[in-house]
């Protein structure tokens, strides 16, 4: 199948595409929002600023795809393999990703508000400036992520690891730490 067939049968009301092989085809700027992609192999699929909320992707494979700008508002990524994905922008908030692998994905401001990344593998992900408020990182691997200036204020990081995380001017007010304590922000005052 390629990206005009899917399209084409979208159209008309098909949102089951479980299992499709859709390897570097092109999907830019259109709407596929509620679509089944569950299992399918997407690897190097180009999603820049395409409508995917609500979608399922469950184990599918999106490595090295291109979701830059893309709205995964309340999508299902749970178990999916998104390794050297493109997610600049991208909007994902309220989506699952639990136990989804992101290693070395590009999250630079991202929306991941209230999302779902509990067990995910997070290693060497760049999270810049993403906003991560009330995201769900339990026991997730963090090691090596960039999460410069990220926003994290109430999301929960307990039994996470954050082992060489650069946490610099990332904001965490309110955030279950690691060790399950809650981070309160320390205020240096000036005489």
């Amino acid at each position: 199948m390629n990206s005009e067939e899917l399209l084409r049968q979208y159209k008309i009301g098909t949102r089951n595409f479980q299992n499709c092989n859709l390897t570097r085809e092109v999907f830019r700027n259109t709407n596929l929002s509620k679509t089944n992609f569950s299992q399918a192999i997407l690897t190097e699929a180009d999603f820049t600023e395409t409508n995917l909320e609500q979608a399922i992707f469950e184990g599918a494979d999106l490595n090295l795809s291109n979701l830059t700008q893309a709205k995964l508002t309340q999508a299902n990524l749970s178990f999916a393999s998104l390794h050297s994905a493109l997610l600049y922008k991208t909007a994902l908030d309220k989506a699952k990703l639990r136990q989804a692998n992101l290693t070395q994905a590009i999250l630079k401001r991202a929306f991941l508000r209230e999302a779902n990344l509990s067990q995910a593998i997070l290693i060497a992900a760049d999270f810049q400036q993403a906003n991560l408020i009330d995201a769900d990182l339990t026991g997730a691997n963090l090691t090596e992520a960039n999460l410069e200036k990220a926003f994290l204020q109430g999301a929960n990081l307990f039994e996470a690891c954050i082992e060489g995380a650069n946490l610099e001017q990332a904001v965490l007010t309110g955030a279950i730490m690691p060790d399950g304590k809650i981070y309160k922000e320390v205020k240096i005052w000036e005489h």
